[in-house]
């Protein structure tokens, strides 16, 4: 069943199995910020690369967005709270969703790259998951940033059943992470599964 290998798969990146997140060093960041809403926090660059997936993870795993202000600007976390991930007012989920787009295709920043996952991440769940991959996919691509790589995975198996790239999608997301087991039994059973000719990937289980 699709929803136990969702269920199984945010389990391994929810309970610490990989937060890898590409360091960047703020020289990158300069003059990104110059125009419109600044998207990253201040202490961004304080943290390591590990403390920065955790608040990530913080920001999207309940709807209290606790991680948010540790990983985007005052604003851009307002927004977010007020939004509710799509469930909230209209007029900032509008508001971040233009903020969002724009910035994500602007540069290949750091910056940029969390755009694009915030971006994908908020039409995802708004049922737009058709142009919801697009920046989520560069996000994980350009950003090398774990989480959105694994939320591409899900989003191909979830919507698509896209065997091939979820495989590489999840490959990526096991490149980034410490703990490579997990992901590496995921990989393998995936790859069995597309060599079986009777194997329907949909009714893959992951316990």
């Amino acid at each position: 069943m699709k929803r136990v290998f969702l269920a199984f798969v945010l389990w391994l990146g929810f309970s610490g199995a990989a937060f890898a997140m590409q360091d960047t060093e703020p020289s990158e960041a300069q003059g990104q910020n110059s125009a419109g809403v600044k998207i990253l926090s201040d202490g961004f660059y304080k943290m390591s690369a590990e403390e920065r997936g955790k608040a990530l993870n913080d920001c999207d795993a309940s709807h209290f967005y606790r991680g948010c202000d540790k990983i985007f600007s005052q604003e851009i976390s307002q927004l977010i709270k007020k939004c509710d991930m799509g469930d909230g007012k209209y007029s900032a989920y509008q508001n971040l969703l233009s903020i969002t787009d724009k910035r994500c295709f602007e540069k290949e920043g750091i910056e940029n790259s969390l755009a694009c996952g915030l971006y994908g991440e908020i039409l995802l769940k708004t049922n737009r998951s058709s142009i919801a991959l697009k920046p989520l996919t560069r996000a994980c691509e350009v950003g090398k940033i774990w989480n959105f790589c694994l939320l591409s995975a899900l989003t191909y198996f979830e919507y698509a059943l896209d065997v091939d790239e979820v495989i590489k999608y999840m490959t990526m997301t096991r490149d980034l992470a410490y703990d490579k087991e997990h992901f590496n039994k995921i990989i393998k059973k995936l790859q069995d599964c597309k060599a079986d000719k009777e194997c329907n990937p949909a009714k893959l289980e992951f316990q």
